[in-house]
């Protein structure tokens, strides 16, 4: 990975790269973007990314998300349209909230 490629190139090559799954902070740091700034940035390439793996790689690679959790009530945000961090949990109204998570899943 250099510098070189794009935002988008990096973040595909760190999740492919990855033993686990990371969130969207982890992933920013990881490319070299500011972590708190860089995390809303991250968000916005995930999206672009599931598509761009598709047409890569013929449908063999895919963008899974672990979806994120009240750490509070353990209420899990299944139904996001989007990848994000929600800000409070619907049940419960707590804070505290697990980020989602990201992985490269790809068939041989």
């Amino acid at each position: 990975m250099s510098l070189e490629d794009t935002t988008r190139k990096r973040i595909i090559h760190v999740l492919l790269e990855s033993r686990s799954p990371l969130s969207a902070r982890e992933i920013a740091e990881l490319v070299g973007l500011d972590p708190v700034t860089g995390e809303h940035e991250v968000y916005l390439h995930l999206k672009h990314i599931a598509k761009t793996l598709r047409r890569s790689y013929s449908g063999r690679a895919v963008l899974y998300m672990i979806p994120p959790s009240c750490k509070s009530c353990g209420y899990v945000f299944k139904g996001l349209d989007t990848p994000r961090k929600p800000s409070k949990c619907p049940r419960c109204k707590s804070q505290r909230i697990d980020p989602p998570r990201f992985y490269i899943e790809v068939e041989d």
